[in-house]
């Protein structure tokens, strides 16, 4: 396909197989005046870009959407995907820098996610879940709590602080057991798996779960039972396909631009 035209640069998207197809998505990709998403081949590897204007940086959420929106459309076939705002100068230092440079490791990529979809799974605690879990296999803990009521904080400032440090790592040791419980059953199922610590006291974790496409009824099902059974606790949201990104650390040495 022809190259990007002057005064532009090519925004990168994911790199797939070169496969003899031109990629014809039919979308159009970032910036204020979107140019279609095409391909740029070397060898057996194809970028897929679009051109923006030379000095491009990213607008917003708009773009962030179209560039999942062209992930989204890979989706099915083997795709190293690229962070948002990844921009090179042209076709040539693309192929140069990308495709030519980092062939092998791309290519290894690939294979590693040939025939397999990401899917991610989040876990939420339902309001005071986590307490009450920690309160029913420790009940000496809520004791020590109400003796400790309607004494003077003065003369029981000690008690109280051993008795908070000792929540705190009851509080952990739950999570743990929760994260346990959804990992144990989904590890046999998928060929990687990556935990990512809660970012607040209600998210308990996410799980990033490659997994061959073949088994991907095995797992769905498996995710539902675990939903019912620990939906007193944990609220389970389960999506996908996705990209995988968790699965595709590529070092590229590729920066994306800064938003203006």
């Amino acid at each position: 396909m022809i190259g990007a035209p002057p005064d532009t640069a090519v925004y990168v998207y994911a790199v797939v197989r070169a496969n003899g197809d031109s990629l014809e998505t039919g979308l159009t990709g970032v910036g204020t005046d979107p140019a279609p998403v095409r391909t740029v081949t070397h060898g057996d590897l194809s970028a897929v870009v679009s051109d923006v204007a030379s000095q491009w940086r990213a607008a917003g959420r708009a773009d962030i959407a179209t560039h999942d929106r062209v992930l989204s459309e890979l989706i099915g076939r083997a795709i190293v995907p690229m962070r948002f705002g990844v921009v090179l100068a042209g076709d040539d230092e693309l192929r140069d820098r990308v495709l030519i440079a980092h062939r092998d490791e791309l290519a290894a990529l690939l294979d590693s996610v040939e025939g397999r979809v990401q899917m991610s799974v989040k876990a939420f605690y339902r309001e005071e879940s986590l307490l009450r879990a920690v309160l029913a296999r420790r009940p000496d803990l809520k004791e020590r709590a109400d003796a400790l009521e309607g004494r003077p904080v003065a003369t029981t400032q000690n008690e109280r602080i051993a008795l908070g440090s000792e929540v705190a790592a009851e509080v952990e040791t739950q999570r743990e057991l929760d994260r346990r419980a959804v990992v144990g059953p989904l590890e046999p199922l998928v060929v990687d798996l990556r935990v990512d610590p809660g970012r607040s006291d209600r998210h308990a974790f996410s799980l990033q779960l490659l997994i061959d496409t073949t088994a991907r009824p095995r797992v769905d099902a498996a995710v539902q039972r675990l939903a019912a059974m620990l939906e007193d606790r944990l609220l389970l949201r389960y999506v996908g396909p996705l990209a995988p990104y968790s699965f595709c650390e590529a070092s590229l040495d590729l920066e994306p631009r800064s938003w203006a």
